[in-house]
């Protein structure tokens, strides 16, 4: 990757505890067809829970899930998980709640997003060894666990008072946008090759077909030379400079950093500037309460386990 490039970044702020992101996550990543048949030995009773089974397959489940978001996938740990998951489906039912489908594909598509499209997804799923059928099944266990805790719970909620306070204390890190570029970059190895491609683009042949014709920077060159959004502080200083001070459009210089010489063009770019917050009010009471549910409900679990007859195999 050329050292300019930087991803930019998402920059509202996601408080979500880990249930809530694992739910999320997985929702999100999409997927049709199933998982190979399971032998008998693979879908073996492991435990019970109240009588109900837990089985191997349940266990390997949250194993992929761990491998997944780069987790540990002890096995001690995922059966425990699996344990769990299994209360939690005893107390849907008596609450009388299910997975809300359309939750399901909100995360799908939010996450799939994220991940950087099907492509990149199809890559992580393979990479965790996490089958299609498995994803359903988490995106369903991860829905269901955040409406238990929401049909629990519903008196356990974040006022406005603890809103305000967590944007005051995180405003610096999670509500500032930073200072940021919108950028094209045409890496050359001296100041005459610079010029040359200057003088092209002075012809009226355009950024992106000299970029590919003089860059030397494979990444940005394939790229037509846009680097797309940057952080200011993330640029060498000269180039920081000419990016954040420049008219927009195409600097009538070449400017050097370390031993490249760039030609640069500005197309947008942005101040520093707080995100106020009457624009996250909403969200961050959302996301709040949800930490507080999500934390009351592993109290639940914790006394669950302890009155539930449990049985490992």
């Amino acid at each position: 990757m050329h050292p300019l490039r930087r991803p930019w970044p998402v920059r509202l702020v996601i408080l979500a505890g880990a249930l809530t992101l694992m739910g999320a996550a997985l929702a999100a990543c999409g997927g049709s067809g199933g998982g190979p048949t399971a032998s008998p030995a693979a879908d073996r009773v492991v435990a019970t829970v109240n009588g109900r089974p837990v089985r191997a397959n349940d266990v390997a489940l949250v194993r992929a899930e761990k491998r997944f978001l780069g987790q540990s996938d002890a096995a001690p740990a995922a059966l425990k998980e699996a344990i769990d998951r299994e209360l939690l489906r005893q107390e849907a039912a008596r609450l009388g709640v299910i997975a809300d489908a359309a939750v399901v594909r909100k995360r799908l598509a939010e996450v799939t997003t994220q991940l950087g499209g099907a492509a990149a997804l199809k890559t992580s799923l393979e990479r965790a060894a996490l089958t299609a059928a498995q994803l359903r099944q988490s995106i369903t266990d991860g829905v269901r666990r955040e409406a238990v805790q929401n049909a629990a719970f519903p008196k356990v909620v974040a006022g406005g008072k603890a809103a305000r306070a967590y944007y005051v204390r995180h405003r610096k890190d999670a509500f500032t946008q930073a200072a940021a570029v919108r950028l094209g970059a045409i890496a050359v190895r001296t100041e005459g090759v610079a010029k040359n491609a200057l003088g092209r683009l002075r012809q009226g042949r355009p950024f992106a077909e000299v970029a590919r014709q003089f860059s030397v920077d494979p990444e940005a060159r394939d790229a037509g030379g846009d680097l797309g959004w940057l952080l200011a502080s993330s640029l060498p200083e000269p180039l920081r400079k000419a990016a954040m001070s420049a008219h927009l459009g195409v600097l009538a210089r070449p400017v050097q950093a370390g031993l490249t010489w760039y030609v640069l063009n500005i197309a947008a770019r942005h101040p520093a500037r707080v995100i106020p917050y009457a624009k996250v009010r909403t969200r961050l009471q959302e996301e709040l309460t949800g930490v507080k549910r999500a934390k009351a409900l592993g109290a639940w679990l914790a006394a669950a386990r302890k009155d539930a007859l449990i049985e490992r195999m």
